[in-house]
């Protein structure tokens, strides 16, 4: 029974260090962004490509990077919005994801400033 405790109490960690937790929406795809750069990909496991923006400028880095939404939802405009941690090739941003369309449209923003609106496609550029 021990055994048993100890392997649920472990599994259950590590799906809280990966992000994996049920209350936040469905953020792996391929996404299509509104300021004409290249498309976005994120992996279930947060591997993601083309996320980055320094200040409001998106910035190419050809290493993949790590995304994951953080912390606990809030209200931005009476919807639910998150917090999409990006990591990329040095270099950490953290911006509003608010979620519309069924979770199929994610608007970005970062110090209440609109940055980028994506759009779930099926195709990679």
């Amino acid at each position: 029974m021990k055994r048993v405790l100890a392997t649920v109490v472990v599994a259950s960690c590590a799906l809280l260090l990966t992000g994996c937790t049920s209350g936040y929406p469905e953020i792996a795809g391929v996404w299509k962004a509104s300021d004409g750069t290249p498309n976005k990909t994120i992996s279930d496991d947060g591997n993601c490509t083309n996320l980055l923006y320094r200040g409001t400028t998106f910035t190419p880095i050809a290493a993949p990077g790590m995304c994951h939404l953080v912390g606990k939802a809030t209200t931005a405009g009476g919807k639910q919005a998150y917090t999409l941690q990006v990591t990329q090739g040095g270099y950490s941003a953290k911006y509003t994801a608010v979620f519309s369309n069924g979770g199929k449209t994610i608007a970005l923003s970062r110090d209440a400033k609109p940055l980028v609106t994506l759009t779930e496609t099926s195709s990679v550029d």
